[in-house]
């Protein structure tokens, strides 16, 4: 069954699936899988670490023996370090992914990190041990002794197991004066991982989901075309 998402918080890539931008991170959404991933962006570092490690091969190439024998030392160690870990860093930048929900395989999957390329498995949790997902917000209450909010908003979105352990899905933080759209990211990923695992999302507690217009973004009566979004309760 197609996921159903507000299109004001996704844009539609050239494959037909879905991108919500998160925290360095994206979540890419497809009807029979969800991939939580690392933004473009990050593709930048390690082409860089690429680069400056060709430059240093050039230069060791090239200078026929009149460098300084600790010159050459240091950089051979920087490039045994610095080139493998670029390269995988790449990878995983580019095809690896940290979290994968697939209705095929009935589970949802965090993977290795950064060295471990996006690929090894590092928790799987079936769709029957899910009991629900779970909105949480960070910066709303007020500090203690100056009686001020935080200016900026953390959501996170949570899987919680059935045997009661939490797991993050993705995290959302935005200044406090757009937090209506932190809350409509991490709800559309939310809505889309609930949809995929036969779940509930779970709003924190002052939030409320409201039926809006999808051109205008403002609240709408029954008839014309809608979408869902988390609202603070006034």
């Amino acid at each position: 069954m197609p996921l159903d998402l507000p299109e004001h918080v996704t844009s539609r890539r050239r494959d037909g699936r879905r991108e919500v931008m998160l925290h360095r991170s994206m979540a890419v959404i497809g009807d029979e899988k969800i991939e939580i991933k690392a933004a473009r962006s990050t593709v930048w570092v390690p082409l860089g670490g690429l680069a400056l490690s060709g430059l240093f091969m050039w230069w060791i190439g090239t200078n026929q023996g009149s460098a300084p024998v600790w010159a050459l030392i240091l950089m051979l160690l920087f490039l045994l370090f610095a080139v493998p870990v670029s390269a995988m860093s790449l990878v995983s930048s580019i095809a690896g992914a940290d979290v994968v929900a697939d209705r095929r395989k009935n589970s949802v999957t965090w993977q290795q990190g950064y060295l471990g390329m996006g690929i090894g498995t590092k928790e799987l949790v079936p769709f029957e041990r899910i009991d629900h997902l779970e909105i949480s917000v960070e910066g709303e209450d007020r500090e203690r002794w100056h009686e001020e909010q935080d200016s900026l908003r953390q959501f996170a979105l949570t899987l919680v197991k059935k045997s009661g352990k939490r797991l993050t899905l993705a995290q959302v933080p935005v200044p406090a004066d757009d937090q209506a759209d932190g809350m409509d990211r991490t709800m559309a990923v939310g809505q889309a991982f609930a949809q995929l695992t036969g779940t509930e999302v779970r709003l924190p507690e002052g939030w409320e989901l409201i039926e809006i217009d999808t051109q205008t973004l403002e609240p709408v009566a029954r008839g014309g075309a809608k979408a869902r979004r988390g609202r603070k309760r006034k």
